[in-house]
C-alpha cells in the first residue's frame, strides 16, 4: 500500500524519457527563434490571452449602452409635459 505512487511515477518519467519535445517548456525551446512555427504560438497565446477581455469588455459595454439609453429616454419622458393634468387642485373643487 505504501508503494502506490511508485506505478504512476514510473510510467511518467518513462514517457517523459520516451518522448523529449513534450518536456520542452515553449515555442522558442521546440522550434527556435525566428520560426513560423513559433510566430504561430506566440500569436495563439496572444488570442487566448486576449479573447477573455474583449468579451468582458463587449458585455460591459453593452450594458453601458443600455443604461445610457435608458437614462435618455427616461429624461426625455420627465421633460414633456403631460397630456392631462390629474393633480388635485383645492381652488378648483371649491374645498
Amino acid at each position: 500500500m505504501k508503494h502506490r505512487w511508485l506505478v504512476p511515477l514510473c510510467s511518467g518519467v518513462t514517457a517523459l524519457i520516451a518522448n523529449p519535445l513534450s518536456i520542452q517548456a515553449c515555442s522558442v525551446c521546440v522550434t527556435g527563434a525566428g520560426d513560423p512555427t513559433a510566430d504561430a504560438f506566440n500569436w495563439s497565446v496572444l488570442f487566448l490571452m486576449a479573447t477573455p477581455y474583449l468579451v468582458v469588455g463587449s458585455i460591459a459595454g453593452g450594458l453601458v449602452f443600455a443604461y445610457r439609453r435608458a437614462a435618455a429616454k427616461r429624461e426625455q419622458a420627465e421633460t414633456a409635459e403631460p397630456l392631462v393634468h390629474l393633480a388635485w387642485n383645492d381652488k378648483e373643487s371649491g374645498r
